[in-house]
């Protein structure tokens, strides 16, 4: 089966008479920046070692949507979006994946809103893709107060939108990942099981299921509490398929971080122990030399991870290797 991708992202917000006086560090699970390892000189010594099975690369096609929080905070959001474009789509570029990007925004207030798209569905066939896409995001700060992410993301996906205002994106035999972007917990009306199974509904089988939430972003005072949020929460649901990165604005790694596992899940290493920095790091791909990014842990992967340069269509085993150097 030729698996595809479908994304949601949903941006939302604080409310606008907050006062942003602090900026909160970041927590253990949020993604921090991606570093680039070598290999390891000759004459160290091998100390430790882990070997993982690399399952065969394919590319996927990707749907993209964003639902974008459109209320009176999110303005400073929206444009560092924008700004982020190839953070977020340099992965799908490089492995020249099909994709389709289209945006809707939180507001079920307004009746021209409601789900419905806030502008033309982006390809990679698009020119000036990178100014289409900040067009897209950048939807304005004087929508609804009232945060419904999740309603909108539902609406945009089902029936009448599907067949009129939104018909033509979401395509046959696609995998689904959802990505929460946000400062402000949703406010659906509905319990957040019921959107659950509304997400597994839509696909089944084999067909692929993820969940992303990147929440807190700026003004988090409270990481205890945002962990309580229902968009906290609703990737917790889906174990090894979900991702939650928690009170950061480090836009730049955490969608170079998301769109990495995305389009290039099978080369992506989840580790069995955490990376070790005191050592040099060797990696190899059926005994070819390998550079690497490397990933703190996160929900989906507790120890860490590392995204690999070298990623074979034939799949294979991967070796990691810590060396002790003395010069």
């Amino acid at each position: 089966m030729n698996a595809r991708i479908l994304i949601f992202i949903v941006v939302t917000s604080l409310g606008c008479g907050r006062t942003e006086l602090l900026q909160a560090p970041p927590v253990p699970d949020v993604v921090e920046s991606m570093t680039n390892v070598t290999v390891a000189p000759d004459g160290c010594q091998v100390v430790a070692t882990d070997q993982y099975t690399l399952e065969p690369f394919k590319r996927q096609p990707i749907d993209v949507l964003f639902v974008v929080d459109d209320s009176c905070s999110m303005e400073n959001d929206q444009a560092a979006l924008a700004a982020n474009f190839d953070a977020f789509f340099g992965s799908f570029k490089t492995n020249q994946v099909d994709f389709r990007v289209a945006a809707v925004t939180t507001d079920m207030d307004d009746d021209t809103r409601q789900g419905r798209f806030a502008g033309p569905v982006i390809t990679d066939k698009t020119a000036k893709a990178e100014e289409a896409f900040s067009k897209l995001v950048n939807v304005g700060s004087e929508g609804s107060a009232q945060e419904r992410a999740l309603a909108a993301a539902r609406a945009a996906l089902t029936e009448p939108l599907l067949s009129s205002t939104n018909k033509n994106f979401l395509r046959d035999n696609a995998d689904l990942a959802l990505i929460i972007l946000g400062d402000e917990d949703d406010q659906s009306p509905f319990p957040l099981s019921e959107f659950e199974t509304f997400l597994r509904g839509i696909k089944t089988g084999d067909q692929r299921l993820s969940v992303t939430s990147i929440v807190g972003l700026d003004g988090c005072l409270f990481p205890g509490l945002v962990r309580g949020w229902r968009l906290a929460t609703l990737p917790t649901l889906f174990k090894q398929e979900g991702t939650l990165a928690l009170c950061t604005t480090d836009y730049v790694n955490i969608l170079r971080t998301t769109a990495g596992r995305l389009v290039n899940q099978r080369c992506i290493i989840g580790l069995k122990r955490p990376l070790d920095r005191s050592r040099r790091v060797r990696v190899t791909v059926n005994g070819a030399a390998s550079t690497f990014r490397a990933t703190p842990p996160d929900t989906t992967y507790p120890q860490g991870s590392i995204e690999l340069d070298t990623c074979p269509a034939s799949g294979g085993t991967v070796e990691l290797g810590y060396d002790e150097c003395w010069r």
